[in-house]
């Protein structure tokens, strides 16, 4: 899926082309005092955030930003229902932000205010940006399973007789793509993943490993939490939390390969009452090249920003979830299809892992 033109549009910032892209417009001065209320994920990709992209926007414009980590659709929907809309800027899945868009819950972006120079053609939305790429991967504890022993694909991930212990899964799966997972392990082909057969992925799941061997975490930072302390060995995670655990002294590892590369997106929500700083966050993140450029680095996600891109060292752009090296090896997730399918797949999920 990856050769296809939705990779392509992906792939394209790394393109040498960029190295001469022309420099983003000066972002407008900010009233004094201005602060601008962010919603994210929270734990080490909340602290990488405000270092490499938050700081250094109020550093240039003078807009302040608080960085919460309690985003939801649900919380977006119920301010904007009530009028008293207290976030400026939510992350949002791809399958959230359709959503969102269709229940009419966002503000138009203004791309008067946001430059789209330094957007990939993937990214640019007339309510969002998509403003993240990332891996959702598989990761185990090094001092329980050596790097030599541990998984490959999902299908060795998910045999409880090569792992007869207990795996941890994301069990939002407006983010998390265990099914799908479960469907590369069967040995379906990445071009026939979707439409997802939800009823099979579920039974291949109740054979490997069992309903007795996963246990669900719902927050992003609970996976990293569950390998340091040695409640599981294996879980599933995001590429960028493992590396921040690294970077941090923990001996947790995970491939790339099988990995699901997805994307999230930021939103304004109608009636926020700073959209306008919103705006100018958002064209700073997606044509400050110098702070892009240390956010993908810190992170090894790609963000949204070409310019960025263009300023990578090869090593550095070969291991983010958009590089062409991993077009091989990795599946694309359907937003489209999550979209459509969210609600029910959702209520199915729950009612499995109930037993029934």
């Amino acid at each position: 899926m990856l050769r296809t033109a939705g990779f392509t549009a992906l792939a394209a910032p790394f393109a040498g082309s960029l190295l001469t892209a022309c420099s983003s417009k000066s972002t407008p001065s900010a009233k004094p005092n201005t602060t601008v209320t962010v919603t994210s994920y929270g734990g080490s990709y909340n602290d990488q955030l405000t270092k490499t992209l938050l700081k250094p926007f109020e550093n240039k414009t003078g807009i302040r930003s608080t960085l919460l980590a309690n985003t939801s659709l649900a919380g977006l929907k119920a301010q904007v229902r009530s009028g008293d809309v207290q976030w400026d800027l939510v992350e949002l899945t791809a399958p959230e932000y359709l959503q969102a868009v269709d229940e009419g819950l966002l503000e138009k972006f203004d791309y008067s205010i946001i430059s789209d120079k330094g957007l990939p053609s993937y990214a640019r939305a007339e309510y969002g940006i998509k403003y993240l790429s990332f891996l959702f991967v598989m990761a185990w504890d090094q001092t329980h399973i050596p790097d030599a022993r541990a998984p490959r694909n999902w299908e060795q991930f998910l045999d409880k007789a090569k792992y007869p212990t207990k795996r941890s899964v994301y069990g939002q799966l407006s983010d998390s793509s265990i099914l799908e997972a479960a469907r590369l392990a069967e040995g379906v082909p990445f071009d026939k993943i979707y439409p997802l057969d939800v009823d099979a992925a579920l039974r291949y799941l109740a054979r490997h490993p069992g309903r007795d061997k996963l246990i669900y975490h719902t927050a992003n930072q609970e996976p990293i939490q569950q390998l340091t302390s040695g409640e599981v060995a294996l879980s599933t995670s995001f590429n960028n939390r493992i590396n921040a655990a690294r970077k941090d002294g923990a001996k947790l590892n995970f491939t790339a390969s099988n990995g699901v590369v997805a994307g999230d997106y930021f939103v304004v929500p109608k009636g926020a009452r700073n959209k306008e700083a919103a705006f100018r966050l958002m064209d700073f993140m997606s044509n400050d090249a110098d702070a892009g450029a240390d956010f993908d680095r810190t992170t090894n996600l790609t963000l949204a920003n070409t310019r960025a891109l263009a300023k990578l060292p090869r090593e550095v752009a070969d291991t983010l979830p958009t590089s062409p090296k991993l077009a091989d090896t990795i599946l694309v997730r359907d937003d489209a299809w999550w979209a459509k399918n969210l609600k029910q797949t959702e209520q199915r999920f729950k009612l499995w892992q109930a037993g029934s």
